[in-house]
């Protein structure tokens, strides 16, 4: 038995210099299927994709394996000028919470 917290990260952004391509890329190097295609916002231009929850439970491998991968994006998409943010929801005490996004400062 174990403890089930999904995250996941949202990205948006303008394609600055290929910024969004750049790192939809990076998320699928690093996530493979769990990334989302690229959506084009209705107007201004806007692209955005989202990186699913891996679907473990915490403490297990495969969640340990995702919070490195969830690190690893992060630290890409604080060099970048998009807008982002990791989520937490469908925990099992009930927590739903902005964990960081790319308006905070960097730790």
């Amino acid at each position: 038995m174990g403890y089930m917290r999904h995250n996941c990260i949202v990205v948006t952004g303008r394609d600055w210099n290929d910024a969004v391509g750049d790192a939809h890329k990076k998320a699928g190097a690093l996530f493979g299927s769990l990334v989302s295609p690229i959506i084009l916002s209705t107007i201004n231009g806007y692209m955005s994709f989202y990186v699913a929850p891996d679907g473990s439970k915490e403490g297990w491998a495969e969640s340990d394996s995702g919070d490195e991968c969830r690190s690893e994006l992060i630290k890409y998409l604080r060099d970048t000028p998009l807008d982002w943010a990791e989520v937490q929801y469908g925990d099992d005490n009930n927590i739903t919470k902005v964990i960081q996004h790319s308006d905070e400062a960097t730790p």
